[in-house]
């Protein structure tokens, strides 16, 4: 099967989460198209499933970004979900990019530090 990735992957490292909906998640790995999150099982999302809200913690506020459910597999990790940002603007763009490219060059963004004070997920 030929790969249709057209940007590169950055591993995450840094124990850096999202929260979506009630629930956060550890991030995989993250590009200019897409985040991977590690999630409990092959039923926590569906192939196709719109995604309304990802939550980045960014320093006082979200950053909120929409995506599409593209891939689950398992791993040795547990279970992976791969999803396809849908971009609202470019400043949702330049911010995803911005992450990707700290990744890739082994610096930990402090927008997903997770030893951030927060700890609800949003209401």
């Amino acid at each position: 099967m030929k790969n249709r990735r057209q940007s590169i992957r950055a591993v995450a490292q840094y124990g850096a989460t999202v929260t979506i909906g009630e629930a956060r998640f550890l991030i995989n790995n993250i590009s200019s198209e897409g985040i991977g999150v590690v999630v409990e099982g092959p039923d926590t999302f569906f192939l196709g499933q719109r995604i309304e809200a990802i939550h980045f913690p960014k320093e006082n506020q979200d950053m909120i970004l929409k995506g599409i459910v593209s891939h689950l597999s398992k791993t040795d990790r547990g279970y992976l979900c791969g999803i396809r940002f849908v971009f609202s603007g470019t400043g949702d763009f330049a911010f995803v990019e911005g992450l990707a490219r700290k990744y890739q060059e082994g610096v930990q963004p402090p927008a997903l530090d997770s030893s951030s004070d927060r700890k609800d997920a949003p209401k």
